[in-house]
């Protein structure tokens, strides 16, 4: 009998078998306690020779190795099936996006009734994190937020749904689809241990709604994007007479690297001024991108001093 250990991402178990089992039977037995199928594993071992199925432990593993420690390399088959659904969608998603460009409105949405209707009419969390009870907080404090309402209500903007964009999603702060359809913005910093700076999240918000009028980032769109974020904090009455840091307006964080104009049915790249391409697309304007996205960092930098 041969006793040994094979760890798998930090996972060690240990088993114990007749030395004349054969590599396959072995890889039978890791498949079912790592989930990993035998035609995915790797097993490695110094001096092992795991390469045919019909060679037994007693040649396969080193007679020195009294207690071997073996490393299996692979992935389980429940990763794959994710991996597999998640492209799905994506290609779905692309796959859908000439119906969802058909819906295009060209017209600001505005609400239809008292002040009451301005503002938000749903609001969507990433549904698979655990904490996503903050994340729709952080949502809804958004929407309550006084000078977001007052914005709002000024400019009678309505937006259909107010979304949480996914962390994955690193060259974008935001987006608005359909002129307030629906807008998302990023909540979760690029590591995953928390939450991004409040007042940073709702400056991003202010650049969106300034969508719903305008599509580029043009002078009439700066116009508006920088007039929104000086009424959220003049406007908001709860603040009068206060120093506070989250509260100051700095629109020219929000003239480059948000999200690279209004969207209709497709993403914009971090900066840019084009839709996102499809995987295998050499179209990409990446020094343009790479430039632009420095000068965001150099003004975020300069804003850093400042408070």
């Amino acid at each position: 009998m041969r006793s040994f250990s094979i760890s798998h991402k930090g996972e060690a178990k240990e088993f114990i078998l007749d030395e004349t089992a054969t590599v396959g039977e072995l890889r039978a037995i890791v498949a079912d306690a790592f989930g990993v199928e035998p035609q995915n594993q790797r097993l490695l071992l110094k001096g092992g020779n795991f390469t045919h199925d019909s060679t037994i432990l007693g040649n396969a593993i080193p007679t020195e190795n009294s207690s071997a420690r073996i490393v299996l390399m692979g992935t389980a088959t429940r990763d794959i099936e994710k991996f597999k659904a998640s492209t799905a969608r994506r290609v779905e998603g692309q796959a859908n996006r000439h119906k969802y460009m058909a819906t295009v409105s060209r017209t600001p949405r505005t609400a239809q009734g008292g002040e009451n209707s301005y503002g938000f009419l749903g609001f969507e969390p990433l549904a698979e994190f655990a904490d996503k009870a903050r994340a729709l907080a952080m949502l809804h404090k958004l929407a309550a937020d006084e000078g977001v309402k007052q914005v709002m209500k000024k400019h009678e903007y309505v937006v259909g749904t107010l979304r949480e964009l996914h962390p994955a999603e690193k060259t974008i702060l935001g987006y608005n689809r359909n002129r307030g359809q629906v807008i998302a913005l990023r909540l979760r910093t690029d590591s995953l241990d928390g939450f991004r700076d409040y007042g940073e999240v709702r400056r991003v918000l202010m650049h969106e709604l300034a969508h719903i009028v305008w599509d580029e980032h043009d002078v009439n769109f700066r116009t508006l994007n920088s007039q929104l974020c000086r009424e959220v904090v003049e406007l908001d009455w709860t603040r009068r007479g206060r120093t506070v840091g989250s509260a100051s307006y700095a629109p020219e964080l929000l003239d480059v690297g948000v999200d690279g104009g209004a969207l209709g049915a497709t993403g914009f790249v971090l900066g840019g001024e084009a839709p996102q391409l499809p995987p295998g697309d050499t179209d990409q304007p990446a020094v343009t991108n790479r430039r632009r996205e420095l000068v965001y960092k150099a003004a975020q930098k300069r804003m850093d001093k400042k408070t």
